[in-house]
């Protein structure tokens, strides 16, 4: 064999190497699960009602929405599909997508179209609608907020709508959700800003009673529609996604961990969807 030749074979292998090296190159994310068995799915830690960590595991409407997932999955495709929980956050949801590390990231994702070109995913249709307001204790629902200390989550949409409405408040910044909740149930400052359902969840979970705080304004600042985060070019896995979460089964997941906060949500609902 001449060098010309063998050059060209050596160069042609490692081409096909590069290319082929990953067994799931190519395939849908269903195809990628008939052959493994296991569903990838991203979720949160601090994402109450979402997905959070309680010292047992993960819990939230996204683990149970997961599992119905899966066990659909495993009828259609005739085998067993399990569900590996992988932890997301604010700053690698859309990468551990995009990259394939999960096959869908659930949580509360506020769908953009924008968002979408640039990071190269895809959202489901929307599973949740929420908005920007403040929860405060009950003896502050009367008070001005413009000059008060706001918090807000680090990175977080919703310091652009605070910092829009009251430019005067003193706006802090923490890097943990129920850092904020912990400041306004101690006083330490008047209000702390959020999409209301995480707002509501983070209370709940801290054993806070509801009754005790309000939410204000009651038009939330904006109104935020979620998502969930799926591969770009994968229409059969986008319509597998968004047919579940319209049917009966999915529906029930939602039902499980959102149906008894409608009456906290209502208002926030209502302004939104009008």
């Amino acid at each position: 064999m001449n060098k010309q030749l063998k050059l060209i074979l050596i160069t042609s292998s490692i081409i096909y190497a590069v290319l082929f090296s990953s067994a799931s190159w190519a395939q849908t994310v269903l195809q990628e699960i008939q052959q493994t068995g296991v569903l990838k799915v991203g979720i949160r830690k601090d994402a109450v009602l979402f997905g959070y960590e309680d010292g047992q595991g993960w819990k939230g409407y996204c683990t149970t929405f997961a599992d119905s997932l899966a066990n659909s999955l495993s009828r259609q495709l005739n085998r067993t599909v399990t569900v590996a929980a992988v932890r997301s956050t604010i700053q690698n949801r859309e990468a551990i997508v995009r990259n394939g590390n999960v096959h869908i990231e659930c949580g509360p994702n506020t769908i953009s179209s924008a968002k979408e070109k640039v990071e190269n995913i895809k959202y489901s249709q929307a599973f949740f609608i929420t908005g920007t307001q403040l929860i405060v204790k009950n003896q502050n629902r009367n008070v001005s907020l413009a000059n008060t200390s706001i918090g807000v989550l680090q990175g977080s949409a919703n310091l652009a709508a605070v910092a829009r409405v009251y430019p005067r408040a003193e706006i802090v910044q923490f890097p943990e959700r129920y850092l904020g909740i912990t400041a306004v149930s101690n006083g330490k400052i008047t209000a702390f800003a959020g999409d209301t359902i995480l707002l509501v969840g983070e209370a709940v979970r801290q054993g806070l009673p509801v009754d005790n705080f309000a939410l204000l304004p009651s038009q939330p600042l904006s109104c935020d529609v979620y998502g969930m985060i799926l591969p770009a070019n994968d229409s059969q896995w986008q319509n597998t996604v968004n047919s579940f979460i319209n049917s009966s089964e999915g529906k029930q997941a939602w039902g499980t961990w959102f149906g008894g906060l409608v009456p906290y949500l209502k208002a926030t609902i209502d302004y939104c969807t009008k």
